[in-house]
C-alpha cells in the first residue's frame, strides 16, 4: 500500500545548484485560473521557484501534501502540475515577486509595497478567498499584529481573507497534520459540499 501523500514522479530533473543560485531576484509570474475560487498568496518565491518558474517549486515543500490532505487535490501534486491547480480554481501569487534564498531577505517595507499590486490583482480576478500563507507577512503587510490563523473579519475587495500557516519546513510550529487541518477549514469554506 502506498503512502497517501506520495509525490508523483515527473522524470524532470531538479535544477542544478548553479542554476538555483543564479535565480536570485528572478520573478515567477502569477499562476491564474480561468475562474479563481482561492488565490494562494505566498511571501515570495524561493530560488528553486525562480529557477523552475513554478510556485512552491521545491517538490518537498509541504504545500503539496497539505493541499492533498486538506481535500483541495485528490493526490499530492508536483509543482509543475499547474493545470491541476488551475482546473480546481486555485491561483497563486506572492506579496513580493523577487526570488530569494530565505524569506528573511525581504524587509517590512517590501512586503507592504506588494499590497497595491495584490489588491489590483484581486480586483481584476475576483477570487472568493485570498489565502495568505504566512502569519508574519500578513501581520506586517496589513498592520494586523494580532491576526490569528483562520478566516479574518476584513475583506480584500470582494474576497474573504484567510490566514494560513506558512507551509515551509522551517515553520516548526505547524506539523503536516496541523497544516492539513488549517488548510482543510479553508477548503470547506471555499468548496462547500452540496446539500
Amino acid at each position: 500500500m502506498s503512502d497517501p501523500v506520495e509525490a508523483r514522479p515527473t522524470g524532470a530533473p531538479r535544477p542544478t545548484r548553479a542554476r538555483i543560485l543564479a535565480a536570485q531576484g528572478s520573478i515567477v509570474p502569477d499562476l491564474l485560473a480561468p475562474r479563481t475560487v482561492v488565490l494562494l498568496c505566498g511571501i515570495n518565491p524561493s530560488l528553486e521557484s525562480g529557477a523552475t518558474g513554478f510556485h512552491f517549486g521545491t517538490p518537498s515543500n509541504r504545500l503539496w501534501p497539505a493541499l492533498q490532505l486538506a481535500g483541495f487535490t485528490p493526490r499530492r501534486l508536483h509543482p509543475s502540475e499547474t493545470g491541476e491547480l488551475t482546473s480546481r480554481g486555485i491561483s497563486i501569487t506572492n506579496l513580493v515577486q523577487r526570488s530569494t534564498a530565505r524569506a528573511d531577505e525581504i524587509d517590512d517595507a517590501e512586503i507592504r509595497a506588494g499590497i497595491p499590486r495584490l489588491t489590483a490583482l484581486v480586483e481584476r480576478i475576483e477570487p472568493d478567498f485570498v489565502a495568505f500563507l504566512g502569519l508574519a507577512a500578513y501581520r506586517v503587510g496589513f498592520r494586523r499584529r494580532q491576526a490569528r490563523v483562520g478566516r479574518q473579519p476584513e475583506r480584500l475587495g470582494s474576497a474573504g481573507i484567510w490566514l494560513l500557516p506558512n507551509p515551509s519546513g522551517l515553520n516548526a510550529h505547524y506539523q503536516l497534520p496541523d497544516l492539513a487541518r488549517a488548510y482543510g477549514e479553508l477548503r470547506q469554506a471555499a468548496y462547500p459540499q452540496p446539500s
